[in-house]
This record gives structure tokens, C-alpha cells and sequence, in this order.
């Protein structure tokens, strides 16, 4: 007689562990910031993939047959969008169709698709493509190209010699080895199940390792306000604060530096609807870190900060000719309103425009 499904202890805690993951995609997909989005669906990935093991062994997947194959275009997902999130993490450039890296993954929809049709009855005919599904070697394969490429591409930025740099060189060398322990507890399974001392309890252990890997993933990222921006980096690999300079003031500098230079060169802050998210994105941070930056490094808040770039570029415009309107400066430079122009430039200079105009000499 055919055992009932249940619940044992593994896989009470397994299924806890889908449950903790589904909960950190929600905070990533719903955050402000977009470049966590790959790791966001990676994790999802992961979570798909527990749940089936979850099914398969309470006995469950009997009664969710139609879920039997989706893991298998999960796995081909997972290499995908860790190299995006790697790709962001250095800055490089991500081009168009790095869509067509999915494809594996929409291929193996295809055997979903036709298990689906069936459970419903819709048709009859066989499951297209399932042998591509049944080939655990080529998931395994294909994740360990991309690890490649991952490890590749970390070692290629680790002659950055700057603070900021390195640190992120070790996140990057931590994320990257919590993927190869994956793929290496995935083939082991591969390999021990064909020996005869293999066990339920095997299975367990190599689950639990990977489980360790997906949930330290999820961990290092909800420890940080964003894994792209460096205070994530000063949370956990920052050395003792007795030092005379600790590497969070070095950071600090190197990031605040970034950002004056951003501002002066691509001057964001003639954009009047400019916002800490928008800049904050346009820089790579989080808008918590950037906030902190500037307000640590310029003593001034993020209005305030901004405003003191558009003030400067009025002193130019207003020294440079007499041609423009004083309407016309304050709102080429990014204030919204005349009101606001005049109260800021008043505070700074105690005068009007006109009359710093006028005390600059020009006619």
C-alpha cells in the first residue's frame, strides 16, 4: 500500500526555508532599488527549486504533478541572472539582447507547458522536449559555464586597488563561491545516489548544503541596504573603528568624491525634479547610503546639497552675461520657482541676483 504524503522534520524546515525566501524576493522586488532585481528572481529560482525537492519527498508531488518539471527551467535561470547581477555590481555594460541568455530556461517551458495542457486534460499527446528536462548534466553544465564567467569576471576587477573597490571584491568573491558550493552539492547528488550506501539521510545532507548556500545569499543581502552601493561593504568587512581612520571614513571620501565629480561633470541638478532616488540611481548607491554620504561629508542635506550646485551655476551664468533673464537663470540651473531662487541666493550672498549682477560688473 502506497504510503500517504507527510511532513517530517527536514522537510518541515526546507519548507520553512522556501517560505524565509519567498519573504526576501518580496523585499527585493519591492525596494527601490531595480539593479537587486537579478538576485531577487534568483533567489525565487532557488525557492521553486527547494519546494519541488520539498513535494518530491513528502510524497506531495502526486498530488502537484503539473509542478514536477518547472525546476528544470529554474536551473536554467539561476546562471543568468547572477552574471546580470554581477555585470551591474562592476558597472559594465549590459547589452540588448542579454535576453537571448534565457532562452535555455524558455525551452524548458516548453515540457511545463505540455504537462500542464495534459493535467487538464486538453490533450493527450506526449511531453515535448522532456528528455531535455530528465538531463540533470546539462543543468549542471550549464550552471558551471556561468559560475565561470562569474569568477572570471570578479577576478578581472580585483586589480582595483581602491578601498571601495576591494571591498566589493569580496562580496563578489563570497556570492560567487555560495554558487559553486550549489552546483557542487548538485552534482555530488548526481554522483553518490548510483552508489549503494546512498540514503535518505544523504539526500538530506546535500539538501541542507544547499539550502546554506541559498539562505547565505539571502542573509549577506538583507544585512545591506543595497548590494550595489558600498555600505553594505563597511557593514561587514570593516576593520576595528579604533583605528585613526577607519576604512569607512577611507570609503566615505571615495564615495562622497564620486558623487561631487558626477555632479559636476553631468550636472544632474539642472533636472528640477531631480530627487535622492533618481540621483541615487544615477550614481549606483542606495538612496539610504547616498543620503548618509552627504550628509556626513557636506554637512548638508540632499535640497540643500543640490541646491548649492544650482546656486553655483547661477554665479556663473549671472557673471558670465547679462543676456539672460533672471527668470531664465533660475530655471535653467534647476529651481522650480523664482520665490525659492531668490530666498536661497539671498541666505547665501545677501543680495538679490540683480544687484550680484550689478556688484560683478556686468552691464
Amino acid at each position: 500500500m502506497a504510503q500517504s504524503p507527510s511532513f517530517d522534520t527536514w522537510t518541515s524546515g526546507f519548507l520553512i526555508a522556501v517560505a524565509m525566501g519567498l519573504f526576501l524576493f518580496i523585499l527585493l522586488i519591492t525596494g527601490r532599488n531595480r539593479r537587486n532585481y537579478p538576485i531577487a528572481f534568483f533567489v525565487l529560482s532557488f525557492c521553486v527549486i527547494l519546494f519541488q525537492y520539498v513535494l518530491y519527498w513528502t510524497r506531495y508531488e502526486l498530488e502537484f504533478p503539473y509542478l514536477m518539471l518547472l525546476p528544470a527551467a529554474c536551473y536554467y535561470t539561476t546562471g543568468p541572472l547572477l552574471y546580470l547581477y554581477f555585470l551591474q555590481l562592476y558597472k559594465k555594460e549590459i547589452s540588448f539582447n542579454y535576453g537571448l541568455h534565457f532562452l535555455p530556461a524558455f525551452v524548458l517551458l516548453v515540457p511545463n507547458v505540455g504537462m500542464w495542457l495534459r493535467y487538464l486534460q486538453w490533450t493527450d499527446a506526449g511531453i515535448p522536449l522532456l528528455w531535455l528536462a530528465q538531463k540533470p548534466w546539462f543543468q549542471i553544465i550549464h550552471m558551471s559555464i556561468y559560475a565561470l564567467l562569474v569568477i572570471l569576471l570578479v577576478q578581472r576587477n580585483k586589480g582595483l586597488k581602491n578601498q571601495y573597490t576591494r571591498l566589493r571584491h569580496t562580496w563578489g568573491l563570497t556570492l560567487s563561491g555560495l554558487y559553486v558550493v550549489f552546483i557542487l552539492a548538485l552534482a555530488s547528488y548526481y554522483i553518490l545516489v548510483r552508489f549503494p550506501f546512498f540514503n535518505s539521510q544523504w539526500d538530506y545532507m546535500i539538501s541542507i548544503t544547499m539550502s546554506i548556500s541559498i539562505y547565505a545569499i539571502g542573509y549577506f543581502i538583507f544585512k545591506q541596504p543595497a548590494v550595489f552601493d558600498g555600505e553594505f561593504y563597511t557593514q561587514l568587512f570593516l576593520p576595528d573603528e579604533n583605528k585613526k581612520e577607519s576604512l569607512e571614513d577611507t570609503l566615505m571620501n571615495e564615495l562622497y568624491k564620486n558623487v561631487t565629480n558626477y555632479m559636476e561633470q553631468k550636472k544632474p541638478y539642472i533636472d528640477n525634479e531631480l530627487r535622492l532616488v533618481q540621483l541615487a540611481d544615477q550614481l549606483g548607491f542606495s538612496a539610504h547610503l547616498l543620503s548618509k554620504v552627504i550628509n556626513k561629508k557636506s554637512g548638508m542635506n540632499f535640497n540643500k546639497f543640490v541646491n548649492e550646485y544650482r546656486l553655483l551655476e547661477a554665479e556663473r551664468l549671472l557673471q558670465k552675461t547679462s543676456s539672460p533673464s533672471i527668470k531664465s537663470v533660475y530655471f535653467d540651473v534647476g529651481f522650480n520657482s523664482k520665490a525659492a531662487f531668490y530666498n536661497a541666493f539671498k541666505k547665501k550672498h545677501n543680495c538679490t541676483p540683480s544687484e550680484f549682477r550689478m556688484n560683478a560688473g556686468v552691464s
